[in-house]
């Protein structure tokens, strides 16, 4: 029996996936590059901010990013900017984080 619900967690993941694929544009699909343009980098004022005021640190990649999806002060295309740019690591500071994403 165990193995039966765990093939069907399986295919409708697969099948929820594939469905994702297809609701994305095609044009994202093919040149992500075309996804980052929809970016936009948040005002300097607004992202250190939040970086200084309201994360705690040590912080993650994973944890900055928790953070930053949950604010209604940041648009859809500010998040999507801030997530192109943080790689993966431990951040200590804001200014560590900041350092980071004008980097690229």
């Amino acid at each position: 029996m165990h193995d039966v619900i765990h093939g069907t967690r399986a295919l409708l993941l697969t099948v929820s996936l594939a469905a994702l694929g297809a609701v994305v544009p095609a044009a994202t699909r093919a040149d992500p590059a075309a996804a980052s343009q929809a970016a936009v980098r948040p005002t300097t004022k607004k992202l250190t901010q939040h970086l200084e005021e309201h994360q705690t640190y040590p912080a993650t990649r994973t944890q900055l990013l928790a953070a930053c999806n949950g604010l209604v002060e940041f648009s859809a295309a500010e998040k999507a900017w801030f997530a192109d740019r943080l790689p993966e690591g431990t951040y200590g500071s804001a200014s560590e984080v900041l350092k980071v994403v004008d980097r690229k």
